[in-house]
Parts: C-alpha cells; structure tokens; sequence
C-alpha cells in the first residue's frame, strides 16, 4: 500500500473536521507540521498566514528601507573598471539606489507574487508526474510554510534597528548569521557568497515544510516530494548563481 493510499484512507470527510483555526495552524506548522498540513490539505485557508507575510514585508519595507545601502553593489562593480568615468558611476549608482527603494517598499507585493509562483510551478511539477492537488490547497501550503520567512525578517529587523547606521544591501543575507556567506567576502567571491549563503537555516526549514505539505497535497510519498522540490530548488540555484558569475568573469578580466 502506498503512503497516497495511506493518506487517502485517514483522511476523513472534510464535513466531519471541525472548521481549522488559522492560529493554532501557525503554531502546528512550527511544532507538529506533520499533523497540521494533513488538515490543510484537507481543509485549506491561506487569508491569515498571507496577511501576516504581506504585514511583516511591509513593515520591512518601511523600517529597512532608510538602513539599506542600495547603490553598493552597483558603485562596487562600475569601480572595478577604471576606464569608467566617475559621472557614469555616480549615475549608475543613484538608478540602482532608486529602483532599491522602490522594490523594498513594494516587497508585499512582490511577496504575494513569489507565494503564487511557487505554488504554481510546484504544484505544477507533480501534476506533470501523476501527483493530485488543486492551487487552493497548493496556495495555502505555501502561505503556512512561509512561516518560517515571517520568522527572519522579524529577526532581521530586529538585529537592523539595534545596530542601527547603513548596511550594503548584499550583507542583508547575513546580518541573521543562518547561513554561511559570511565566512566569504562577496565583493571578492560573489559565486561562493551567492551558493553558501542559499543554503540558509531558515531557506531549508522552509522547503522541509513545502515537502511535508505538498505530499500530502499531491499525496504522494515525503521522498517522492522530496525529489520533486529539492530539484526546483538546485533549478532556482543554479539560475541564482549566473549573476555572481558574470561578476566574477568581469571582475578576472
């Protein structure tokens, strides 16, 4: 018997469930994740957990706009050629500055967005493979394992407001320390600072929970969901890391 079958059997009629609490739902997806995306799977919801993503990301927007140094990177990379006149670089500079500010105070969303497509694209992946589901139910896994993303922006907005001044935008990956970037330099290594800093505490926390949600979603087996969305995520990787690449070849010549 298969774990779909399995899943299929214990699932009781949505009927004889009583109507889901959003809040205990959050708790559950932190402490019995398990348990508490079966229900989900069952029942979907996604308004409270998405308001919540979309509330934090605006407050980020708001608070860390104002400490973020978003012209960095661009004034770092025009300075590497000196053949570059200092007009054009202080020019490229404020155009990066600018569309920073913008993206930051649009981050809900941009959130919201990024929630759509990944439940689209993985839900789409294991239909493509014999898996079921419907976007509700994708949709609202997608929402509850963004918990853990809630989590580090609280964080990271934390940490920002205690220290204070302005930080270049790239060190926003690890001012939490929960991943290892910050054992390299991404001025000098962009490609390893890019690929360490992906594999981040919160990141993997955040695909054992679409695994978790998916398989039963699509019901399927965890190792099968595992499969599926591990090799998304190297996509996503790989995809991620062409920028620091280019840097990298420009940087050599």
């Amino acid at each position: 018997m298969t774990v779909g079958q399995d899943n299929a059997i214990a699932t009781p009629a949505p009927g004889a469930e009583p109507k889901p609490n959003p809040f205990q739902r959050i708790i559950g997806v932190l402490f019995s994740p398990d348990a508490t995306f079966a229900s989900i799977a069952r029942r979907p919801d996604w308004v409270v957990p998405l308001v919540l993503l979309l509330l934090v990301s605006l407050a980020a927007g708001i608070i860390m706009g104002p400490h973020i140094d978003f012209g960095a990177a661009a004034r770092e990379s025009m300075e590497q050629n000196k053949n570059v006149p200092q007009e054009q670089v202080d020019k490229a500079v404020r155009i990066s500055a600018s569309i920073g500010k913008v993206i930051t105070y649009l981050s809900p969303v941009l959130s919201l967005i990024g929630l759509l497509v990944i439940a689209g694209v993985v839900l789409l992946a294991f239909r493509i493979f014999g898996g079921e589901g419907d976007f509700r139910q994708a949709f609202s896994v997608t929402c509850y394992a963004s918990i853990p993303t809630i989590i580090k922006s609280v964080v990271t907005l934390i940490i920002i407001i205690a220290k204070g001044g302005i930080i270049p935008a790239q060190a926003l990956a690890t001012i939490v320390r929960s991943n290892l970037g910050f054992l390299v330099d991404y001025k000098t290594n962009p490609v390893a600072f890019a690929l360490l800093s992906s594999f981040d505490i919160f990141s993997v926390w955040f695909l054992a929970l679409l695994i978790i949600g998916f398989s039963y979603v699509a019901r399927v087996s965890k190792v099968k969901a595992a499969v599926t969305i591990i090799s998304l995520w190297i996509l996503v990787l790989l995809l991620k890391l062409i920028g620091p690449a280019l840097q990298s070849l420009r940087a050599s010549k």
